[in-house]
């Protein structure tokens, strides 16, 4: 079935001429059940319901003269799996009633032994931002100049100054509850941030006291600063807010604020519908092909100014390129007519690097109350529960503790970042990609590494996250730079039919396990030199039988000791010029093709040292802004 805009509008207006009123479900139904109450065409058609999508979607759609369809793949998933923060959500501890998530499996990592490693979505309208842990950051100021120095001409502001202030549009900060400051010594500056968003950046009202002896021990490692607020874009340590709400401390997040809290009659969803691919006329995207989870049939659905992909950096290389966009090469492989050879779709791809370490401190166990009192101590338990029941405070206000180290390479590696800087400026980088790598997407990966490079020597740029916890000490450290790239292909067994074949490459450049290696060395002095030694740690992995670079080194590429995502999938579809491999240029319109955009992570050309959450809230901010204008 097609719906076409003139078929359907000749009824409509044959149903006028007899008298006949047009049904209400097809101008004013919001959640879109049935194909049926689909609108002939809308101006803007969204290829997936995450956080970017509905930010835009929300902020298009204030005019209320603009249409707007978006198609998700997911659910409206059951609020239960994903309001409530204690300890992550239910969806991060695994007791939801219907998780919303969809999970694929990873090409097997030549650099890691072969492993596969599993690729976890959010699957539901709201996409990962709801069933993320909430962490909110943005990174350092640095991260995003980059992003601007990949053109020669930054025309649009995609660099900090330009995105500061959609940072600020993009959420409403509240100040951490008094006690809790000025007991933990959380400090902040509301001048980098905003207060007007549906969407919440605050605070529990409850931290467990042992989270005191792991900052103390920050500010005795050399190098390591403090930082007054997580908004500022510096590195070193800080307190940051959680994405829930002030009051009722449950889960703040694209569905419910750029969303369910409107009236809009313009602004259309319509969830569990897979989109197949896009429908082209000549280099002109027209039309949006989908499924819905009811029906094999095929249904199309026109866009009359653009279609907007916000599928995510997994699965928009996929549906540009069986739609015929993407390198020649792959499109040929999987018997896919090429409409335009676009090197750069699905390559590039990055994600944060995760390493396993495991330090207990039995000391901690000794501070109370502790994580495990909730569990161990009915007092405690109860004393929590009709905390929560009775103003929804305490430790069920708690997602993830707020505090951490995020650190420069100049700091955890101070006999390194010299050498490695050298190493990332006279690589042959053409030798780190795949043989058949386009010439274009080589020189820019090679742009971002003299990028990197230079970020390498500065004390201001994060290069690796050193959270903590008050029950278990410093937990999985997190590589915030990766140096490997990627890549995301359709399949070509099945190019419609199947996932796409997603490639890590994780440590295909070496300098990722020189830095990787030092994370885990950095872990151990922190651990074992500085008062925390007081509270007796024990290395329980990589263990204290593994002491020299290369034992570490084995121990994260055979041991078990990396996993290549800390699920912040990125630059797959890169806002970086055409020469350079890019896919979308500053206005976000997709090279080559008319009315076709992108506004998920994959634009990111490299990744922010932060969780993805917050940077992609701004993004969108300003690519909804970039929209509205036309340009």
């Amino acid at each position: 079935m097609s719906i076409s805009r003139s078929s359907l509008l000749l009824a409509l207006a044959a149903s006028c001429a007899h008298g006949f009123v047009i049904p209400k479900s097809v101008h004013q139904a919001r959640q879109i059940a049935d194909v049926s109450d689909l609108l002939p065409a809308y101006d803007y058609v969204f290829v997936g319901g995450g956080t970017s999508a509905l930010t835009v979607a929300d902020r298009v759609t204030e005019d209320p003269d603009v249409t707007v369809l978006v198609l998700e793949d997911g659910p409206f998933a059951d609020p239960a799996a994903y309001l409530p923060v204690a300890g992550g959500g239910p969806v991060l501890g695994g007791g939801s009633p219907s998780q919303p998530l969809i999970e694929l499996t990873s090409a097997p990592q030549a650099g890691l032994g072969g492993q596969t490693y599993p690729i976890v979505l959010g699957n539901m309208v709201g996409g990962s931002s709801g069933v993320n842990s909430m962490m909110n950051l943005r990174g350092s100021a640095e991260d995003y100049d980059r992003w601007g120095q990949l053109f020669e001409k930054d025309e649009l502001g995609w660099n900090w100054e330009g995105i500061l202030p959609y940072f600020k549009k993009a959420l409403n900060f509240s100040p951490p509850p008094k006690e809790v400051a000025e007991r933990f010594n959380i400090t902040w500056d509301a001048s980098y941030w905003g207060s007007e968003s549906g969407v919440h950046a605050a605070w529990p009202t409850f931290q467990y006291p042992g989270i005191d002896p792991l900052v103390a021990a920050f500010d005795e490692m050399p190098g390591v600063e403090r930082v007054v607020d997580s908004g500022a874009g510096g590195a070193g340590v800080y307190w940051f807010p959680t994405l829930m709400d002030p009051v009722k401390h449950e889960r703040s997040f694209a569905l419910n604020a750029h969303y369910e809290n409107l009236d809009r009659p313009n602004y259309h969803i319509m969830a569990q519908a897979t989109v197949r691919r896009l429908i082209l006329e000549d280099t002109t995207a027209k039309a949006v092909e989908f499924q819905t989870n009811s029906s094999t049939e095929l249904f199309t659905v026109e866009a009359s100014k653009e279609i907007i992909m916000a599928a995510g950096a997994i699965h928009t290389p996929k549906i540009l390129q069986v739609s015929g966009i993407g390198p020649k090469g792959v499109l040929e492989a999987a018997g896919i007519e090429t409409i335009v050879d676009l090197p750069g779709v699905g390559q590039n791809f990055q994600d944060h690097v995760g390493i396993v370490t495991n330090i207990t401190f039995a000391g901690l166990l000794d501070i109370h109350p502790n994580g495990l009192d909730i569990v161990n101590n009915a007092t405690f338990r109860e004393w929590a529960k009709e905390s929560w029941e009775t103003d929804r405070s305490g430790p069920y206000s708690l997602a993830i503790e707020n505090v951490a180290a995020w650190l420069p390479l100049t700091a955890f590696a101070p006999s390194l970042f010299e050498s490695v800087a050298t190493e990332l400026e006279t690589q042959n980088h053409a030798s780190l990609l795949p043989a058949e790598t386009h010439p274009t997407v080589v020189a820019g990966y090679a742009a971002q590494m003299q990028g990197l490079a230079a970020a390498v020597r500065s004390k201001d740029t994060v290069f690796a996250r050193f959270k903590i916890n008050g029950t278990y000490g410093p937990t999985n450290p997190i590589l915030n730079q990766p140096f490997s790239r990627g890549s995301v292909n359709i399949d070509p067994t099945d190019p419609f039919g199947k996932p796409p074949i997603v490639d890590y490459r994780t440590l295909s450049n070496p300098v990722e396990l020189k830095v990787l290696v030092e994370m885990v060395k950095w872990v151990r002095r922190y651990s074992f030199e500085t008062s925390l030694k007081d509270l007796g740690p024990v290395d329980a992995a990589p263990g204290p039988d593994v002491v020299s670079d290369e034992e570490i080194a084995e121990y994260l590429v055979l041991g078990g000791g990396i996993y290549p995502s800390d699920y912040h999938p990125a630059g797959t579809t890169a806002m970086m010029p055409l020469e350079l491999g890019g896919v979308v240029d500053q206005t976000l319109r997709v090279y080559g093709v008319k009315n076709l955009r992108v506004i998920d992570t994959g634009i990111m050309p490299n990744l922010p040292g932060a969780n993805t959450c917050q940077p992609t809230y701004g993004m969108a901010e300003k690519a909804a802004d970039i929209i509205k204008s036309n340009v």
